[in-house]
């Protein structure tokens, strides 16, 4: 097990011996062992003590509180690497107008492609759906991102192609779910309180390798720096929107796994409950650990692999001030 979820509210997590300890009402209810753990996943109020959390850091576990939404609050992690070399190169990269255009274009062109794959793969297991239209339009946006010769254009071209896309992915959905249009923070339905999870789900675990390759995860290129932003990571998850979150949650909803009745309102927005949320997480888990054959190396990986290898080609990129090769979902 590499990832633990902590979902339930008041418990204790201690060390006991080498293993972890967890705690409820005084009472241990579950003993886990930390052989190949890397990260520990806290949602909600759950405390930690503090000599489980130096126990962790001398092996190299990541701790990350978040909260009812998804969102990081704090994260408790190793030492920053060394690689200052990596961290001079990607200022330098920054500072550089060519290779920032070239670099946000394979984002923007790879997640509208991804979208547009996506839509194709289901448009043929739900023929009765027409959404040739929005795979057309995807089309022409991936064109027009190749023509765009700033930053502020690439981002109006792919704002209008996630636009089309939604209202296309809005068609898709089974079990009384339904998608108006796209909202954030807080998320207004639970298709929108999914999709957000989803993606901090895997905006989490980039930063996290972002930072253990050295990067410093707040300087990006498609998206601006901004105070508290962590703008490389927004980068990088744009093209795996669709791969992952988006192919995970039309899973769950039109598998039946999680219902519209496992939703609750918190302050403006919805929440899973936390037999939703218990469903999320362990299909999330399986997701990523499950291996399929890359469409590009004919060999099996899985989707954990999938975001070392974004990050080890981030690394490339800006080291050697080369082209950067994205994932591409296979058609």
């Amino acid at each position: 097990m590499q990832t633990l979820y902590i979902t339930d509210n008041g418990l204790q997590l201690k060390k006991r011996s080498k293993r972890i300890a967890v705690k409820k009402g005084g009472k241990i209810i579950k003993e886990i062992h930390t052989g190949d753990l890397k990260r520990i996943l806290v949602f909600g109020n759950s405390q930690v003590t503090t000599e489980l959390m130096r126990f962790l850091s001398g092996k190299g576990v990541e701790v990350a509180f978040l909260s009812s939404y998804g969102k990081l609050k704090y994260r408790l992690a190793p030492e920053l690497t060394k690689n200052i070399y990596l961290r001079m190169a990607q200022h330098d990269r920054y500072r550089d107008p060519d290779f920032k255009i070239k670099i946000s274009q394979s984002f923007v062109k790879a997640k509208i492609k991804n979208q547009r794959i996506f839509l194709i793969r289901y448009q043929r297991n739900q023929p009765d759906i027409n959404l040739n239209e929005a795979i057309e339009s995807l089309k022409t946006g991936m064109r027009q991102a190749d023509r765009q010769t700033r930053v502020e254009q690439l981002r109006g071209v792919e704002g209008n192609a996630s636009r089309i896309y939604f209202k296309a992915f809005g068609q898709l959905l089974l079990h009384g779910f339904e998608l108006k249009k796209r909202e954030y923070h807080p998320p207004p339905d639970p298709v929108n309180a999914m999709l957000g999870f989803a993606y901090m789900m895997v905006f989490n675990e980039l930063s996290s390798m972002l930072e253990a390759f050295g990067f410093d995860s707040y300087i990006g290129f498609l998206h601006e720096i901004k105070y508290g932003r962590k703008s490389l990571a927004s980068d990088l998850v744009e093209e795996l929107r669709s791969p992952v979150a988006e192919r995970l949650v039309l899973y769950l909803i039109n598998k039946g796994v999680i219902k519209t009745n496992q939703f609750t309102k918190k302050d403006r927005g919805v929440i899973m409950d936390d037999t939703a949320r218990k469903n999320f997480l362990a299909n999330y888990e399986n997701f990523m650990t499950s291996d399929f054959i890359d469409a590009k190396t004919e060999k099996y990986i899985n989707f954990r692999q999938v975001i070392r290898e974004r990050v080890e080609q981030m690394e490339r990129a800006v080291i050697n001030n080369e082209p950067y090769t994205p994932f591409i979902l296979h058609s």
